[in-house]
Protein backbone atom coordinates (compact mmCIF):
# COMPACT_ATOMS: atom_id res chain seq x y z
CA UNK A 1 0.00 0.00 0.00
CA UNK A 2 2.67 2.44 1.00
CA UNK A 3 4.68 1.85 -2.38
CA UNK A 4 1.75 2.28 -4.54
CA UNK A 5 0.39 4.97 -2.86
CA UNK A 6 3.61 6.70 -3.39
CA UNK A 7 3.93 6.10 -6.79
CA UNK A 8 0.37 7.24 -7.66
CA UNK A 9 0.89 10.69 -5.88
CA UNK A 10 4.10 11.18 -7.73
CA UNK A 11 2.70 10.54 -11.30
CA UNK A 12 2.28 14.33 -11.41
CA UNK A 13 4.00 15.36 -14.60
CA UNK A 14 7.76 16.84 -14.28
CA UNK A 15 6.53 20.75 -15.60
CA UNK A 16 3.20 21.38 -17.46
CA UNK A 17 4.33 20.56 -20.87
CA UNK A 18 5.54 16.52 -20.34
CA UNK A 19 1.80 15.45 -21.01
CA UNK A 20 1.83 17.61 -24.74
CA UNK A 21 2.49 16.54 -28.02
CA UNK A 22 3.88 19.45 -29.37
CA UNK A 23 5.41 21.83 -26.35
CA UNK A 24 6.79 24.05 -28.67
CA UNK A 25 3.16 24.97 -30.40
CA UNK A 26 1.34 25.01 -26.81
CA UNK A 27 3.68 24.82 -23.49
CA UNK A 28 3.62 27.92 -21.76
CA UNK A 29 6.96 28.08 -20.60
CA UNK A 30 8.36 28.69 -24.31
CA UNK A 31 7.49 32.22 -25.45
CA UNK A 32 5.17 32.51 -28.35
CA UNK A 33 6.90 34.15 -31.23
CA UNK A 34 4.77 35.33 -34.53
CA UNK A 35 5.68 31.68 -36.38
CA UNK A 36 3.98 32.80 -39.85
CA UNK A 37 7.23 33.80 -42.33
CA UNK A 38 6.62 35.67 -45.68
CA UNK A 39 8.39 34.84 -49.06
CA UNK A 40 9.23 36.80 -51.95
CA UNK A 41 6.04 35.98 -53.50
CA UNK A 42 4.28 37.32 -50.60
CA UNK A 43 2.65 34.11 -49.51
CA UNK A 44 2.98 32.98 -45.77
CA UNK A 45 3.88 29.25 -44.90
CA UNK A 46 1.74 26.77 -43.31
CA UNK A 47 3.68 25.32 -41.26
CA UNK A 48 5.61 26.14 -37.40
CA UNK A 49 8.90 28.01 -38.87
CA UNK A 50 11.78 29.30 -37.02
CA UNK A 51 12.41 32.72 -37.13
CA UNK A 52 15.66 34.87 -36.36
CA UNK A 53 13.21 36.59 -34.15
CA UNK A 54 12.25 33.56 -32.70
CA UNK A 55 15.07 32.10 -31.93
CA UNK A 56 16.80 35.37 -30.35
CA UNK A 57 13.77 35.23 -28.11
CA UNK A 58 14.10 31.50 -27.28
CA UNK A 59 17.71 32.55 -26.32
CA UNK A 60 16.62 36.00 -24.09
CA UNK A 61 14.62 33.60 -22.52
CA UNK A 62 17.35 30.89 -21.13
CA UNK A 63 19.81 33.80 -20.77
CA UNK A 64 17.25 34.86 -18.40
CA UNK A 65 16.92 31.70 -16.52
CA UNK A 66 13.50 31.23 -17.27
CA UNK A 67 11.80 27.48 -17.15
CA UNK A 68 12.45 26.99 -21.34
CA UNK A 69 13.53 23.33 -21.59
CA UNK A 70 14.58 23.79 -25.25
CA UNK A 71 18.28 23.67 -26.25
CA UNK A 72 19.78 26.70 -27.73
CA UNK A 73 23.37 27.48 -29.10
CA UNK A 74 24.08 28.97 -25.24
CA UNK A 75 27.40 28.44 -24.09
CA UNK A 76 27.35 26.60 -20.50
CA UNK A 77 30.10 26.30 -18.72
CA UNK A 78 31.76 23.13 -18.12
CA UNK A 79 31.16 21.34 -14.38
CA UNK A 80 33.80 19.70 -12.67
CA UNK A 81 33.30 17.01 -10.62
CA UNK A 82 30.97 17.48 -7.19
CA UNK A 83 33.24 16.60 -4.44
CA UNK A 84 31.47 18.38 -1.65
CA UNK A 85 27.97 16.77 -2.13
CA UNK A 86 29.52 13.26 -3.28
CA UNK A 87 31.39 13.00 -0.20
CA UNK A 88 28.22 14.08 2.07
CA UNK A 89 26.40 11.55 0.42
CA UNK A 90 29.43 8.91 0.88
CA UNK A 91 29.20 9.59 5.07
CA UNK A 92 25.10 9.68 4.74
CA UNK A 93 25.68 6.15 3.47
CA UNK A 94 28.36 5.40 5.86
CA UNK A 95 25.98 6.80 9.10
CA UNK A 96 23.08 4.59 7.67
CA UNK A 97 25.17 1.47 7.15
CA UNK A 98 26.82 2.17 10.76
CA UNK A 99 23.33 2.89 12.62
CA UNK A 100 22.21 -0.74 11.50
CA UNK A 101 25.54 -1.99 12.60
CA UNK A 102 26.17 -0.70 15.98
CA UNK A 103 22.08 -1.77 16.49
CA UNK A 104 23.33 -5.66 16.52
CA UNK A 105 26.49 -4.81 17.76
CA UNK A 106 25.76 -2.23 20.44
CA UNK A 107 26.62 -4.88 23.63
CA UNK A 108 30.55 -4.60 22.04
CA UNK A 109 29.91 -0.32 20.76
CA UNK A 110 28.69 0.65 24.25
CA UNK A 111 26.79 -2.41 26.03
CA UNK A 112 27.75 -5.39 28.79
CA UNK A 113 30.60 -6.18 26.37
CA UNK A 114 32.41 -3.25 26.36
CA UNK A 115 34.92 -1.78 28.22
CA UNK A 116 33.25 0.35 30.65
CA UNK A 117 30.45 1.05 28.63
CA UNK A 118 32.07 3.78 26.74
CA UNK A 119 32.24 3.61 22.90
CA UNK A 120 35.54 4.21 21.66
CA UNK A 121 37.63 3.84 24.20
CA UNK A 122 41.42 2.96 23.47
CA UNK A 123 40.51 4.03 20.00
CA UNK A 124 44.34 3.86 18.90
CA UNK A 125 44.87 0.66 21.12
CA UNK A 126 42.02 -1.67 19.91
CA UNK A 127 42.73 -0.09 15.89
CA UNK A 128 46.15 -1.15 16.12
CA UNK A 129 44.88 -4.68 17.38
CA UNK A 130 42.08 -4.97 14.63
CA UNK A 131 44.99 -3.89 11.69
CA UNK A 132 46.87 -6.58 12.64
CA UNK A 133 44.43 -9.15 13.19
CA UNK A 134 43.20 -8.54 9.48
CA UNK A 135 46.88 -8.75 8.36
CA UNK A 136 47.16 -12.87 9.52
CA UNK A 137 43.12 -13.05 8.78
CA UNK A 138 43.54 -14.63 5.35
CA UNK A 139 40.67 -14.44 2.97
CA UNK A 140 37.48 -15.08 5.24
CA UNK A 141 35.71 -12.58 8.02
CA UNK A 142 33.52 -15.11 9.15
CA UNK A 143 30.21 -13.47 8.27
CA UNK A 144 27.98 -15.43 5.92
CA UNK A 145 28.05 -16.04 2.57
CA UNK A 146 25.30 -13.51 1.40
CA UNK A 147 27.17 -10.78 3.08
CA UNK A 148 30.21 -10.92 1.86
CA UNK A 149 29.11 -11.96 -2.07
CA UNK A 150 26.18 -10.16 -2.20
CA UNK A 151 26.16 -7.50 0.19
CA UNK A 152 29.04 -5.72 -0.55
CA UNK A 153 28.67 -5.95 -3.86
CA UNK A 154 25.23 -3.87 -3.32
CA UNK A 155 27.12 -1.37 -1.30
CA UNK A 156 29.75 -1.21 -4.18
CA UNK A 157 27.40 -0.50 -6.40
CA UNK A 158 25.70 2.21 -4.19
CA UNK A 159 28.61 4.18 -4.01
CA UNK A 160 29.48 3.56 -7.54
CA UNK A 161 26.11 5.46 -8.14
CA UNK A 162 26.81 8.21 -5.49
CA UNK A 163 30.11 8.91 -7.63
CA UNK A 164 28.34 8.88 -10.73
CA UNK A 165 25.66 10.98 -10.04
CA UNK A 166 27.97 14.03 -9.05
CA UNK A 167 30.19 13.26 -11.96
CA UNK A 168 28.43 15.81 -14.84
CA UNK A 169 30.31 13.66 -17.34
CA UNK A 170 29.80 10.38 -16.29
CA UNK A 171 25.91 11.10 -15.17
CA UNK A 172 24.52 11.36 -18.57
CA UNK A 173 26.54 8.24 -19.86
CA UNK A 174 24.49 4.94 -20.64
CA UNK A 175 26.28 1.31 -21.39
CA UNK A 176 27.75 1.36 -24.71
CA UNK A 177 30.77 0.46 -26.10
CA UNK A 178 33.11 3.63 -26.07
CA UNK A 179 35.70 5.06 -23.58
CA UNK A 180 34.11 7.56 -22.18
CA UNK A 181 31.72 4.86 -20.44
CA UNK A 182 33.97 2.55 -19.45
CA UNK A 183 36.02 5.32 -18.08
CA UNK A 184 33.43 6.56 -16.03
CA UNK A 185 32.53 3.43 -14.44
CA UNK A 186 36.71 2.48 -13.78
CA UNK A 187 36.38 5.82 -12.10
CA UNK A 188 33.52 5.09 -10.10
CA UNK A 189 34.78 1.74 -9.34
CA UNK A 190 38.02 3.29 -7.52
CA UNK A 191 35.74 5.87 -5.77
CA UNK A 192 33.97 2.31 -4.58
CA UNK A 193 37.34 0.72 -3.66
CA UNK A 194 38.25 3.60 -1.16
CA UNK A 195 35.40 3.83 0.66
CA UNK A 196 34.91 0.13 1.01
CA UNK A 197 38.97 0.57 2.39
CA UNK A 198 37.34 3.08 4.83
CA UNK A 199 34.30 1.21 5.28
CA UNK A 200 36.66 -2.37 6.67
CA UNK A 201 39.74 -1.25 8.26
CA UNK A 202 39.51 3.03 7.57
CA UNK A 203 38.97 4.68 11.08
CA UNK A 204 35.50 5.07 11.20
CA UNK A 205 34.94 1.29 9.87
CA UNK A 206 34.14 -2.06 11.62
CA UNK A 207 37.29 -1.93 13.24
CA UNK A 208 37.23 0.93 15.39
CA UNK A 209 33.15 1.18 15.88
CA UNK A 210 32.29 -2.46 16.29
CA UNK A 211 36.13 -3.19 17.37
CA UNK A 212 36.28 -6.27 15.25
CA UNK A 213 39.36 -8.37 15.96
CA UNK A 214 40.15 -6.76 19.38
CA UNK A 215 41.36 -8.68 22.15
CA UNK A 216 37.50 -7.23 23.99
CA UNK A 217 35.95 -8.74 21.41
CA UNK A 218 37.06 -12.59 21.24
CA UNK A 219 36.74 -14.73 18.36
CA UNK A 220 34.19 -17.38 17.71
CA UNK A 221 34.05 -20.44 15.84
CA UNK A 222 32.66 -21.42 12.63
CA UNK A 223 28.69 -21.87 13.64
CA UNK A 224 28.82 -18.56 15.08
CA UNK A 225 29.18 -19.33 18.70
CA UNK A 226 31.80 -17.89 21.17
CA UNK A 227 34.25 -17.86 22.31
CA UNK A 228 36.41 -20.30 19.86
CA UNK A 229 37.56 -23.80 21.08
CA UNK A 230 38.59 -24.59 17.75
CA UNK A 231 41.57 -24.43 15.35
CA UNK A 232 39.38 -22.63 12.52
CA UNK A 233 38.14 -18.89 14.72
CA UNK A 234 37.08 -15.77 13.02
CA UNK A 235 37.13 -12.44 13.81
CA UNK A 236 35.46 -10.62 11.68
CA UNK A 237 38.91 -9.40 9.61
CA UNK A 238 39.40 -10.86 6.45
CA UNK A 239 40.42 -9.55 2.95
CA UNK A 240 36.84 -10.98 1.12
CA UNK A 241 35.72 -7.52 1.46
CA UNK A 242 38.41 -5.12 0.14
CA UNK A 243 38.35 -7.55 -2.84
CA UNK A 244 34.94 -8.79 -3.67
CA UNK A 245 33.13 -5.24 -3.29
CA UNK A 246 35.03 -3.31 -5.93
CA UNK A 247 35.04 -6.42 -8.59
CA UNK A 248 31.79 -7.51 -7.88
CA UNK A 249 30.31 -3.89 -7.53
CA UNK A 250 31.61 -3.34 -10.83
CA UNK A 251 30.16 -6.22 -12.63
CA UNK A 252 26.58 -5.91 -10.85
CA UNK A 253 26.81 -2.14 -11.91
CA UNK A 254 27.85 -2.72 -15.74
CA UNK A 255 24.80 -5.21 -15.42
CA UNK A 256 22.49 -3.03 -14.50
CA UNK A 257 23.53 -0.26 -16.80
CA UNK A 258 23.20 -3.18 -19.35
CA UNK A 259 19.46 -3.48 -18.40
CA UNK A 260 18.46 -0.03 -18.45
CA UNK A 261 19.64 0.46 -21.91
CA UNK A 262 18.29 -2.38 -23.50
CA UNK A 263 15.11 -2.98 -21.36
CA UNK A 264 14.06 -0.38 -19.32
CA UNK A 265 14.61 1.88 -22.65
CA UNK A 266 12.89 -0.47 -24.66
CA UNK A 267 9.55 -0.18 -21.90
CA UNK A 268 10.07 3.76 -22.46
CA UNK A 269 10.03 3.34 -26.33
CA UNK A 270 6.64 1.47 -26.05
CA UNK A 271 4.14 3.12 -24.22
CA UNK A 272 3.57 6.56 -22.22
CA UNK A 273 2.38 5.04 -19.01
CA UNK A 274 4.54 6.79 -16.40
CA UNK A 275 3.84 4.52 -14.08
CA UNK A 276 4.87 1.80 -15.68
CA UNK A 277 8.24 3.16 -16.61
CA UNK A 278 8.62 4.40 -13.65
CA UNK A 279 7.96 0.63 -11.87
CA UNK A 280 10.30 -0.53 -14.49
CA UNK A 281 13.18 1.70 -13.69
CA UNK A 282 13.02 0.95 -10.20
CA UNK A 283 12.39 -2.38 -10.36
CA UNK A 284 15.48 -3.43 -12.66
CA UNK A 285 18.08 -0.68 -10.76
CA UNK A 286 16.62 -1.09 -7.31
CA UNK A 287 20.30 0.42 -5.92
CA UNK A 288 19.95 3.48 -7.60
CA UNK A 289 16.34 4.34 -5.92
CA UNK A 290 18.55 4.78 -2.73
CA UNK A 291 21.27 6.93 -4.04
CA UNK A 292 18.30 9.13 -5.90
CA UNK A 293 17.02 10.08 -3.25
CA UNK A 294 20.63 10.66 -1.13
CA UNK A 295 21.13 13.02 -4.16
CA UNK A 296 17.94 14.37 -3.87
CA UNK A 297 16.29 13.42 -7.16
CA UNK A 298 13.10 11.15 -8.01
CA UNK A 299 13.62 7.16 -7.12
CA UNK A 300 13.14 6.70 -10.85
CA UNK A 301 15.14 9.95 -11.97
CA UNK A 302 18.09 9.20 -14.95
CA UNK A 303 20.16 11.54 -15.66
CA UNK A 304 21.00 10.49 -19.16
CA UNK A 305 16.87 11.37 -20.26
CA UNK A 306 15.59 13.39 -17.47
CA UNK A 307 17.04 16.61 -17.76
CA UNK A 308 15.61 19.34 -19.77
CA UNK A 309 18.27 19.88 -22.49
CA UNK A 310 17.45 16.12 -23.60
CA UNK A 311 13.60 16.66 -24.25
CA UNK A 312 13.48 17.18 -27.61
CA UNK A 313 15.54 14.15 -27.82
CA UNK A 314 12.67 12.28 -26.18
CA UNK A 315 9.86 13.94 -27.93
CA UNK A 316 11.47 14.67 -31.45
CA UNK A 317 9.30 17.99 -33.54
CA UNK A 318 8.74 18.33 -36.92
CA UNK A 319 10.26 21.46 -37.28
CA UNK A 320 10.30 21.68 -41.36
CA UNK A 321 7.49 24.04 -42.75
CA UNK A 322 5.40 22.54 -44.77
CA UNK A 323 5.49 23.15 -48.51
CA UNK A 324 3.29 25.85 -50.09
CA UNK A 325 1.17 25.65 -52.91
CA UNK A 326 2.78 28.26 -54.82
CA UNK A 327 6.13 27.01 -56.55
CA UNK A 328 7.84 30.25 -55.56
CA UNK A 329 7.30 30.52 -52.11
CA UNK A 330 7.94 26.64 -51.59
CA UNK A 331 11.66 27.63 -53.24
CA UNK A 332 12.05 30.48 -50.99
CA UNK A 333 11.34 28.08 -48.06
Amino acid sequence: MLLFSAMAVCQVAFSPCDALNHPLARCAFVPRTDNVGTSDSGSSSLGATFSAKSVNALDRALADGSNAFVSTRIKREKQGFHWGRALLESFELLSIEQAYVVHDDWKWVGGVNSEKGIPFNHYWRDYKQSLSSWIHAGWNDGDPLIYGYVGHPVQGVATSYIFIQNDPKGEKVEFSKTKEYWHSRLKATLWNAAYSTQWNIGPVSEATVEKYGTKARPPWNQNGTWPCTTKNCYTGMGQIDLVITPVGGFVWLVGEDMLDRFVTRRVESATRNRFLIDATRCGLDPIRVGTNILHGKRPWYRGSRDAREVYLAAHPLNLSPAVSNDSSAGASH
